[in-house]
């Protein structure tokens, strides 16, 4: 349950950082990522139940299983989740700093930040949805 609350709070996050998009660019974005979470959680049961991950002994595969199908996913949910909030603080930094000279290393150190926050990102991800097993 906590993992449909987690990726439902991406949904609707994603959903307020673009309210101010194309409603096309909305429809899409959130098509991909509720598309890309069903196919997700659907992807995770199925890997629970065949190797059996919540009854003991769970063999080496499940877990192999399970943290590769994972590790392939936090691709798909935190390089677009950068790429858009990239996009749209890019924008508005557009339209608060006039001036170039300020504005590139603004952006600058904020990619840098981001790319920080999407390193962390990944662990995080893994954290969650995958847990602490061996």
């Amino acid at each position: 349950m906590f993992k449909v609350i987690i990726l439902t709070f991406l949904l609707i996050s994603m959903y307020l950082l673009l309210l101010k998009e194309k409603r096309v660019v909305r429809v899409f974005v959130i098509l991909y990522f509720t598309l890309l979470s069903v196919l997700f959680l659907t992807g995770i049961s199925k890997i629970t139940e065949e190797y059996h991950l919540y009854q003991g002994p769970v063999p080496d595969e499940g877990f192999r299983a399970l943290s590769d199908w994972v590790g392939t996913f936090s691709y798909f949910f935190i390089v677009p989740v950068f790429v858009v909030v990239a996009y749209v603080t890019f924008k508005i930094a557009k339209r608060i700093i006039p001036n170039n000279r300020v504005r590139i290393p603004v952006y600058l150190l904020w990619l840098m930040f981001l790319l920080a926050v999407s390193f962390v990102s990944f662990f995080i991800f893994t954290l969650i949805f995958y847990g602490f097993a061996p």
